[in-house]
Protein backbone atom coordinates (compact mmCIF):
# COMPACT_ATOMS: atom_id res chain seq x y z
CA UNK A 1 0.00 0.00 0.00
CA UNK A 2 1.53 3.31 -1.07
CA UNK A 3 2.24 6.17 1.33
CA UNK A 4 0.09 8.42 -0.82
CA UNK A 5 -2.87 6.06 -0.43
CA UNK A 6 -2.36 5.79 3.35
CA UNK A 7 -2.34 9.60 3.66
CA UNK A 8 -5.50 9.72 1.59
CA UNK A 9 -7.21 7.30 3.97
CA UNK A 10 -6.08 9.35 6.96
CA UNK A 11 -7.45 12.52 5.41
CA UNK A 12 -10.76 10.82 4.70
CA UNK A 13 -10.97 9.84 8.37
CA UNK A 14 -10.66 13.47 9.46
CA UNK A 15 -13.77 15.06 10.83
CA UNK A 16 -15.02 17.59 8.30
CA UNK A 17 -16.46 20.65 10.00
CA UNK A 18 -18.01 23.51 8.05
CA UNK A 19 -18.78 27.11 8.94
CA UNK A 20 -21.06 29.08 6.65
CA UNK A 21 -21.07 32.85 6.91
CA UNK A 22 -22.07 35.99 5.01
CA UNK A 23 -19.86 38.94 4.19
CA UNK A 24 -19.89 40.67 7.56
CA UNK A 25 -21.05 44.32 7.62
CA UNK A 26 -20.87 44.96 3.85
CA UNK A 27 -24.62 44.74 3.27
CA UNK A 28 -25.89 45.34 6.76
CA UNK A 29 -23.43 48.05 7.81
CA UNK A 30 -22.21 49.80 4.60
CA UNK A 31 -18.64 48.60 5.17
CA UNK A 32 -16.41 48.95 2.03
CA UNK A 33 -16.32 45.52 0.37
CA UNK A 34 -12.64 45.57 -0.62
CA UNK A 35 -11.47 46.35 2.92
CA UNK A 36 -13.89 43.80 4.37
CA UNK A 37 -12.47 41.13 2.06
CA UNK A 38 -8.92 42.00 3.10
CA UNK A 39 -9.81 41.69 6.78
CA UNK A 40 -11.94 38.58 6.31
CA UNK A 41 -9.39 36.71 4.22
CA UNK A 42 -5.87 37.96 4.59
CA UNK A 43 -5.71 38.89 8.23
CA UNK A 44 -7.74 36.20 9.89
CA UNK A 45 -7.58 33.20 7.62
CA UNK A 46 -3.81 33.26 7.52
CA UNK A 47 -3.04 34.47 11.01
CA UNK A 48 -5.66 32.54 12.98
CA UNK A 49 -6.52 29.47 10.97
CA UNK A 50 -3.02 28.47 9.92
CA UNK A 51 -1.88 28.33 13.53
CA UNK A 52 -5.01 26.50 14.62
CA UNK A 53 -4.64 23.81 11.97
CA UNK A 54 -1.20 22.93 13.32
CA UNK A 55 -2.76 22.08 16.67
CA UNK A 56 -5.89 20.33 15.44
CA UNK A 57 -4.86 17.97 12.69
CA UNK A 58 -7.79 15.65 13.41
CA UNK A 59 -10.20 18.15 11.84
CA UNK A 60 -10.69 19.17 8.24
CA UNK A 61 -12.15 22.64 8.36
CA UNK A 62 -13.92 24.52 5.62
CA UNK A 63 -15.31 28.01 5.53
CA UNK A 64 -18.10 28.80 3.08
CA UNK A 65 -18.70 32.47 2.31
CA UNK A 66 -22.27 32.55 0.99
CA UNK A 67 -23.88 35.60 -0.56
CA UNK A 68 -26.62 36.42 -3.06
CA UNK A 69 -24.61 39.39 -4.37
CA UNK A 70 -22.10 38.37 -7.07
CA UNK A 71 -20.17 41.63 -6.63
CA UNK A 72 -19.39 40.78 -3.02
CA UNK A 73 -18.34 37.23 -3.92
CA UNK A 74 -16.04 38.43 -6.72
CA UNK A 75 -14.15 40.76 -4.38
CA UNK A 76 -13.58 37.97 -1.84
CA UNK A 77 -12.56 35.53 -4.59
CA UNK A 78 -9.93 37.95 -5.92
CA UNK A 79 -8.53 38.49 -2.43
CA UNK A 80 -8.43 34.75 -1.79
CA UNK A 81 -6.45 34.14 -5.00
CA UNK A 82 -3.76 36.47 -3.68
CA UNK A 83 -3.25 34.50 -0.48
CA UNK A 84 -4.44 30.92 -1.07
CA UNK A 85 -0.91 29.50 -1.41
CA UNK A 86 -0.38 30.17 2.28
CA UNK A 87 -3.24 27.81 3.14
CA UNK A 88 -2.88 25.06 0.58
CA UNK A 89 -4.89 22.45 2.49
CA UNK A 90 -7.54 24.74 3.85
CA UNK A 91 -10.91 24.77 2.13
CA UNK A 92 -12.26 28.26 1.68
CA UNK A 93 -15.09 28.62 -0.81
CA UNK A 94 -17.34 31.38 -2.03
CA UNK A 95 -20.82 30.29 -3.03
CA UNK A 96 -23.75 32.22 -4.42
CA UNK A 97 -26.88 31.13 -2.68
CA UNK A 98 -28.86 31.03 0.53
CA UNK A 99 -26.90 30.31 3.69
CA UNK A 100 -29.84 28.32 5.04
CA UNK A 101 -29.97 26.01 2.03
CA UNK A 102 -26.34 25.06 1.45
CA UNK A 103 -26.99 21.35 1.82
CA UNK A 104 -30.22 21.11 -0.17
CA UNK A 105 -29.12 23.46 -2.97
CA UNK A 106 -25.33 22.96 -3.16
CA UNK A 107 -24.73 19.68 -1.28
CA UNK A 108 -22.51 21.50 1.23
CA UNK A 109 -23.13 20.76 4.89
CA UNK A 110 -22.23 23.36 7.49
CA UNK A 111 -22.90 22.48 11.10
CA UNK A 112 -22.37 26.11 12.06
CA UNK A 113 -23.61 29.27 10.37
CA UNK A 114 -23.12 32.97 11.15
CA UNK A 115 -25.96 35.49 11.15
CA UNK A 116 -25.59 39.24 11.72
CA UNK A 117 -27.78 40.97 14.27
CA UNK A 118 -27.96 44.14 16.36
CA UNK A 119 -27.34 44.66 20.05
CA UNK A 120 -31.04 43.95 20.74
CA UNK A 121 -30.90 40.62 18.86
CA UNK A 122 -34.49 41.09 17.74
CA UNK A 123 -36.11 38.89 15.06
CA UNK A 124 -35.99 40.14 11.49
CA UNK A 125 -32.94 42.39 11.79
CA UNK A 126 -32.12 41.67 8.14
CA UNK A 127 -33.32 39.28 5.45
CA UNK A 128 -31.26 36.32 6.65
CA UNK A 129 -32.23 36.95 10.26
CA UNK A 130 -35.90 37.08 9.26
CA UNK A 131 -35.58 33.72 7.47
CA UNK A 132 -33.94 32.20 10.56
CA UNK A 133 -36.68 33.34 12.91
CA UNK A 134 -39.40 32.39 10.43
CA UNK A 135 -37.92 28.90 10.26
CA UNK A 136 -37.46 28.41 14.01
CA UNK A 137 -40.31 30.46 15.39
CA UNK A 138 -40.55 32.26 18.72
CA UNK A 139 -38.54 29.58 20.55
CA UNK A 140 -35.32 30.95 19.04
CA UNK A 141 -35.94 34.44 20.37
CA UNK A 142 -36.85 33.03 23.78
CA UNK A 143 -33.64 31.00 23.84
CA UNK A 144 -31.56 34.03 22.87
CA UNK A 145 -33.14 36.05 25.67
CA UNK A 146 -32.49 33.22 28.12
CA UNK A 147 -28.84 32.79 27.11
CA UNK A 148 -28.06 36.47 26.62
CA UNK A 149 -30.37 38.64 28.77
CA UNK A 150 -28.07 41.66 28.47
CA UNK A 151 -27.60 43.83 25.34
CA UNK A 152 -25.20 42.47 22.75
CA UNK A 153 -21.72 43.90 22.20
CA UNK A 154 -20.41 44.96 18.80
CA UNK A 155 -17.77 42.46 17.73
CA UNK A 156 -18.97 39.65 19.98
CA UNK A 157 -20.41 36.25 19.03
CA UNK A 158 -23.55 34.70 20.55
CA UNK A 159 -24.06 31.02 19.65
CA UNK A 160 -27.42 29.30 20.08
CA UNK A 161 -28.35 25.67 19.39
CA UNK A 162 -30.79 24.79 16.62
CA UNK A 163 -33.63 22.50 17.83
CA UNK A 164 -33.05 18.95 16.64
CA UNK A 165 -36.64 18.60 15.48
CA UNK A 166 -36.40 21.65 13.17
CA UNK A 167 -36.02 21.42 9.39
CA UNK A 168 -32.78 23.42 9.59
CA UNK A 169 -31.28 20.67 11.71
CA UNK A 170 -32.88 17.63 10.07
CA UNK A 171 -32.68 18.73 6.44
CA UNK A 172 -29.73 21.12 6.37
CA UNK A 173 -27.56 19.71 9.18
CA UNK A 174 -27.27 23.09 10.94
CA UNK A 175 -26.53 22.55 14.64
CA UNK A 176 -25.65 26.03 15.88
CA UNK A 177 -26.26 29.58 14.75
CA UNK A 178 -23.55 32.06 15.73
CA UNK A 179 -25.17 35.47 15.96
CA UNK A 180 -22.74 38.40 15.73
CA UNK A 181 -23.29 42.06 16.47
CA UNK A 182 -21.41 43.53 13.52
CA UNK A 183 -19.97 47.05 13.13
CA UNK A 184 -22.16 49.63 11.44
CA UNK A 185 -21.14 52.50 9.13
CA UNK A 186 -24.65 53.10 7.80
CA UNK A 187 -25.71 56.63 8.88
CA UNK A 188 -29.39 55.67 8.60
CA UNK A 189 -28.96 53.09 11.36
CA UNK A 190 -28.26 53.85 15.02
CA UNK A 191 -24.70 54.41 16.26
CA UNK A 192 -22.69 54.52 13.01
CA UNK A 193 -18.90 54.52 13.50
CA UNK A 194 -15.96 55.80 11.47
CA UNK A 195 -14.07 53.59 9.02
CA UNK A 196 -11.09 53.22 11.35
CA UNK A 197 -13.29 52.19 14.25
CA UNK A 198 -15.29 49.85 12.01
CA UNK A 199 -12.08 48.16 10.82
CA UNK A 200 -11.04 47.53 14.40
CA UNK A 201 -14.48 46.15 15.26
CA UNK A 202 -14.64 43.96 12.15
CA UNK A 203 -11.35 42.28 13.07
CA UNK A 204 -12.74 41.70 16.54
CA UNK A 205 -15.93 40.26 15.02
CA UNK A 206 -13.99 37.72 12.97
CA UNK A 207 -11.90 36.82 16.02
CA UNK A 208 -15.09 36.15 17.99
CA UNK A 209 -16.58 34.06 15.17
CA UNK A 210 -13.47 31.92 14.88
CA UNK A 211 -13.07 31.53 18.64
CA UNK A 212 -16.71 30.44 18.94
CA UNK A 213 -16.28 28.08 15.98
CA UNK A 214 -13.18 26.43 17.45
CA UNK A 215 -14.67 25.94 20.90
CA UNK A 216 -18.04 24.68 19.66
CA UNK A 217 -16.29 22.27 17.29
CA UNK A 218 -14.42 20.80 20.26
CA UNK A 219 -17.62 20.44 22.26
CA UNK A 220 -16.82 23.35 24.55
CA UNK A 221 -19.07 26.20 25.64
CA UNK A 222 -18.17 29.53 24.11
CA UNK A 223 -18.33 32.41 26.56
CA UNK A 224 -18.39 36.09 25.77
CA UNK A 225 -15.15 37.87 26.72
CA UNK A 226 -16.55 41.38 26.71
CA UNK A 227 -18.42 43.50 29.22
CA UNK A 228 -21.94 44.83 28.76
CA UNK A 229 -22.69 47.79 26.51
CA UNK A 230 -25.99 49.48 25.87
CA UNK A 231 -27.09 51.09 22.64
CA UNK A 232 -25.76 54.55 23.40
CA UNK A 233 -22.76 54.48 25.69
CA UNK A 234 -20.34 52.01 27.17
CA UNK A 235 -21.47 50.63 30.51
CA UNK A 236 -18.92 48.84 32.60
CA UNK A 237 -19.70 45.92 34.84
CA UNK A 238 -18.89 48.26 37.70
CA UNK A 239 -21.74 50.58 36.63
CA UNK A 240 -24.18 47.69 36.49
CA UNK A 241 -23.24 46.45 39.94
CA UNK A 242 -23.53 49.90 41.48
CA UNK A 243 -26.88 50.52 39.79
CA UNK A 244 -28.35 47.30 41.12
CA UNK A 245 -26.77 47.42 44.56
CA UNK A 246 -28.94 48.12 47.56
CA UNK A 247 -28.87 51.63 48.98
CA UNK A 248 -26.09 52.03 51.55
CA UNK A 249 -26.96 52.77 55.13
CA UNK A 250 -25.28 55.41 57.26
CA UNK A 251 -21.51 55.35 57.36
CA UNK A 252 -19.77 52.89 59.59
CA UNK A 253 -16.05 53.13 60.00
CA UNK A 254 -14.07 50.44 58.25
CA UNK A 255 -12.29 49.53 61.46
CA UNK A 256 -15.55 48.79 63.29
CA UNK A 257 -16.97 46.61 60.53
CA UNK A 258 -16.39 42.88 60.19
CA UNK A 259 -18.37 42.29 56.98
CA UNK A 260 -16.57 41.05 53.91
CA UNK A 261 -17.33 42.30 50.39
CA UNK A 262 -20.03 40.09 48.95
CA UNK A 263 -19.09 37.71 46.16
CA UNK A 264 -20.15 38.75 42.73
CA UNK A 265 -22.70 36.38 41.25
CA UNK A 266 -21.93 33.74 38.69
CA UNK A 267 -23.73 35.40 35.76
CA UNK A 268 -22.10 36.11 32.41
CA UNK A 269 -20.93 39.72 32.56
CA UNK A 270 -19.06 39.47 35.85
CA UNK A 271 -17.05 36.47 34.64
CA UNK A 272 -15.33 38.32 31.80
CA UNK A 273 -11.87 38.07 33.41
CA UNK A 274 -11.90 34.29 33.72
CA UNK A 275 -11.21 33.45 30.04
CA UNK A 276 -8.06 35.58 30.17
CA UNK A 277 -6.81 33.41 33.04
CA UNK A 278 -7.76 30.17 31.34
CA UNK A 279 -6.56 30.86 27.79
CA UNK A 280 -4.54 34.08 27.59
CA UNK A 281 -2.88 32.86 24.40
CA UNK A 282 -6.21 33.06 22.57
CA UNK A 283 -6.41 36.85 22.94
CA UNK A 284 -4.67 39.51 20.81
CA UNK A 285 -1.80 41.64 22.10
CA UNK A 286 -4.14 44.61 22.09
CA UNK A 287 -5.91 42.95 25.05
CA UNK A 288 -3.26 40.84 26.81
CA UNK A 289 -0.08 42.72 27.75
CA UNK A 290 1.73 39.76 29.33
CA UNK A 291 1.13 36.31 30.74
CA UNK A 292 3.04 33.41 32.29
CA UNK A 293 2.05 30.28 34.21
CA UNK A 294 0.92 32.23 37.27
CA UNK A 295 -0.26 35.66 36.12
CA UNK A 296 -1.89 37.47 33.23
CA UNK A 297 -1.78 41.23 32.69
CA UNK A 298 -4.48 42.76 30.52
CA UNK A 299 -5.46 46.23 29.37
CA UNK A 300 -8.61 47.45 31.08
CA UNK A 301 -11.48 47.31 28.60
CA UNK A 302 -12.60 50.82 29.52
CA UNK A 303 -9.45 52.53 30.84
CA UNK A 304 -9.96 55.41 33.23
CA UNK A 305 -6.51 56.93 32.50
CA UNK A 306 -3.85 56.98 29.81
CA UNK A 307 -2.45 53.73 31.20
CA UNK A 308 -4.79 51.33 32.99
CA UNK A 309 -4.03 47.61 33.30
CA UNK A 310 -5.16 44.71 35.47
CA UNK A 311 -2.75 42.23 37.04
CA UNK A 312 -4.59 38.95 37.61
CA UNK A 313 -3.53 35.65 39.21
CA UNK A 314 -4.43 32.70 37.00
CA UNK A 315 -5.40 30.67 40.06
CA UNK A 316 -9.10 31.26 40.67
CA UNK A 317 -9.74 33.57 43.64
CA UNK A 318 -12.98 35.55 43.54
CA UNK A 319 -11.96 38.78 45.29
CA UNK A 320 -9.99 40.36 48.13
CA UNK A 321 -12.55 39.06 50.61
CA UNK A 322 -11.16 35.56 50.06
CA UNK A 323 -7.57 36.51 50.86
CA UNK A 324 -6.00 35.09 54.02
CA UNK A 325 -2.62 35.53 55.65
CA UNK A 326 -1.25 32.60 53.66
CA UNK A 327 -1.97 34.62 50.50
CA UNK A 328 0.55 37.31 51.44
CA UNK A 329 3.10 35.95 48.97
CA UNK A 330 0.52 36.11 46.20
CA UNK A 331 -0.25 39.76 46.98
CA UNK A 332 3.46 40.55 47.01
CA UNK A 333 3.88 38.79 43.68
CA UNK A 334 1.01 40.85 42.23
CA UNK A 335 2.74 43.96 43.52
CA UNK A 336 6.03 42.88 41.92
CA UNK A 337 4.33 42.31 38.55
CA UNK A 338 2.59 45.64 38.85
CA UNK A 339 5.87 47.43 39.56
CA UNK A 340 7.39 45.75 36.51
CA UNK A 341 4.53 47.10 34.37
CA UNK A 342 4.95 50.58 35.82
CA UNK A 343 8.64 50.64 34.98
CA UNK A 344 7.83 49.60 31.41
CA UNK A 345 5.17 52.29 31.07
CA UNK A 346 7.36 55.01 32.55
CA UNK A 347 10.05 54.23 30.00
CA UNK A 348 7.51 55.13 27.31
CA UNK A 349 6.21 58.21 29.12
CA UNK A 350 8.26 59.54 32.08
CA UNK A 351 5.51 62.05 32.93
CA UNK A 352 3.28 59.29 34.24
CA UNK A 353 3.05 58.20 37.85
CA UNK A 354 0.94 55.30 39.08
CA UNK A 355 -0.98 53.64 41.87
CA UNK A 356 -1.56 49.93 42.35
CA UNK A 357 -4.51 48.62 44.27
CA UNK A 358 -7.95 47.06 44.56
CA UNK A 359 -11.55 48.21 44.73
CA UNK A 360 -13.09 47.64 48.14
CA UNK A 361 -16.25 46.32 46.46
CA UNK A 362 -15.06 44.58 43.30
CA UNK A 363 -17.44 44.40 40.35
CA UNK A 364 -15.95 41.38 38.59
CA UNK A 365 -15.19 37.86 39.69
CA UNK A 366 -11.52 36.93 39.86
CA UNK A 367 -9.10 38.84 42.01
CA UNK A 368 -7.47 41.65 40.02
CA UNK A 369 -5.15 44.50 40.91
CA UNK A 370 -5.45 47.80 39.05
CA UNK A 371 -2.30 49.49 37.80
CA UNK A 372 -3.47 52.96 36.81
CA UNK A 373 -1.70 56.18 35.90
CA UNK A 374 -2.81 59.22 37.87
CA UNK A 375 -3.56 61.54 34.95
CA UNK A 376 -7.13 60.14 34.61
CA UNK A 377 -7.34 61.43 31.06
CA UNK A 378 -9.63 59.05 29.23
CA UNK A 379 -12.96 59.17 27.33
CA UNK A 380 -14.09 56.21 29.46
CA UNK A 381 -14.05 58.35 32.61
CA UNK A 382 -17.68 59.42 32.42
CA UNK A 383 -19.26 59.85 35.83
CA UNK A 384 -18.76 60.46 39.53
CA UNK A 385 -18.62 56.76 40.38
CA UNK A 386 -15.80 56.21 37.92
CA UNK A 387 -13.83 59.04 39.52
CA UNK A 388 -14.50 58.23 43.15
CA UNK A 389 -13.76 54.54 42.67
CA UNK A 390 -10.12 55.46 42.05
CA UNK A 391 -9.60 58.64 44.08
CA UNK A 392 -11.29 57.92 47.42
CA UNK A 393 -10.73 55.25 50.07
CA UNK A 394 -12.76 52.97 47.80
CA UNK A 395 -9.44 52.32 46.03
CA UNK A 396 -7.14 50.48 48.43
CA UNK A 397 -3.41 50.48 47.73
CA UNK A 398 -1.73 47.09 47.53
CA UNK A 399 0.52 48.04 50.46
CA UNK A 400 -2.60 48.52 52.62
CA UNK A 401 -3.84 45.06 51.71
CA UNK A 402 -0.44 43.70 52.70
CA UNK A 403 -0.67 45.48 56.06
CA UNK A 404 -4.21 44.22 56.74
CA UNK A 405 -3.30 40.63 55.96
CA UNK A 406 -0.20 40.77 58.14
CA UNK A 407 -2.11 42.30 61.07
CA UNK A 408 -5.59 40.71 60.80
CA UNK A 409 -5.02 37.65 58.61
CA UNK A 410 -8.00 38.46 56.37
CA UNK A 411 -9.60 41.35 54.49
CA UNK A 412 -13.01 42.50 55.72
CA UNK A 413 -14.70 45.78 54.80
CA UNK A 414 -18.07 47.40 55.29
CA UNK A 415 -19.70 47.30 51.87
CA UNK A 416 -22.22 50.06 52.71
CA UNK A 417 -19.50 52.43 53.95
CA UNK A 418 -17.39 52.03 50.83
CA UNK A 419 -20.29 52.25 48.40
CA UNK A 420 -21.29 55.50 50.09
CA UNK A 421 -17.86 56.90 49.17
CA UNK A 422 -18.84 56.71 45.52
CA UNK A 423 -21.31 59.54 46.14
CA UNK A 424 -18.60 61.86 47.44
CA UNK A 425 -18.31 65.34 45.86
CA UNK A 426 -15.83 65.68 43.01
CA UNK A 427 -12.42 66.65 44.31
CA UNK A 428 -9.15 66.90 42.46
CA UNK A 429 -6.63 64.34 43.70
CA UNK A 430 -3.71 66.65 42.88
CA UNK A 431 -4.73 70.01 44.34
CA UNK A 432 -7.26 71.72 46.61
CA UNK A 433 -9.58 72.96 43.85
CA UNK A 434 -13.08 73.23 45.33
CA UNK A 435 -15.23 74.63 42.52
CA UNK A 436 -15.49 71.39 40.52
CA UNK A 437 -19.10 70.25 40.31
CA UNK A 438 -19.37 68.38 37.02
CA UNK A 439 -17.30 65.75 35.21
CA UNK A 440 -16.60 67.94 32.13
CA UNK A 441 -15.16 70.62 34.45
CA UNK A 442 -13.08 68.01 36.22
CA UNK A 443 -11.73 66.63 32.95
CA UNK A 444 -10.78 70.12 31.80
CA UNK A 445 -9.03 70.67 35.13
CA UNK A 446 -7.13 67.38 34.75
CA UNK A 447 -5.99 68.39 31.27
CA UNK A 448 -4.53 71.57 32.75
CA UNK A 449 -2.58 69.53 35.30
CA UNK A 450 -1.29 67.26 32.53
CA UNK A 451 -0.16 70.18 30.34
CA UNK A 452 1.62 71.80 33.28
CA UNK A 453 3.51 68.65 34.29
Amino acid sequence: MSLKFINKLKNEQKRVVGLGFPSISTNFGDFPIDIAAEIGCEIHLIKAIKEFLKLHKEFDFKLILTEQDSKVLNVFELKWKEIKDDLEDFKFQTKKGNLLQLKSDLRIECRFIVVETTWRMKPGTNQLSKQIFDALGSKLHEELKRLYPKPGIVGEAYPVKVPKDSDLHKSEGIEQIIFVVSPNMNPSRPDPVSLEKAKELLKKTYDSILNAFWELTNGQEYRSITTIKDNVQEVSAFDILMKSASKPSSKISPESSRRTPSKVGSGGWNNVLLPYCQKPEMFPKSEVYYYDNEFVIIFDKYPKAKNHLLVIPRKQIDNIGELKKQNLELVRALKEKGQWVIEKMKQENPKLFFRMGFHAVPSLRQLHMHVISQDFISPSLKNKKHWNSFTTEFFIDVEEIERILEKQGEVKFNKAYYEDLLKSPLKCHLCDAKSIKFIPDLKKHLEEHWNES
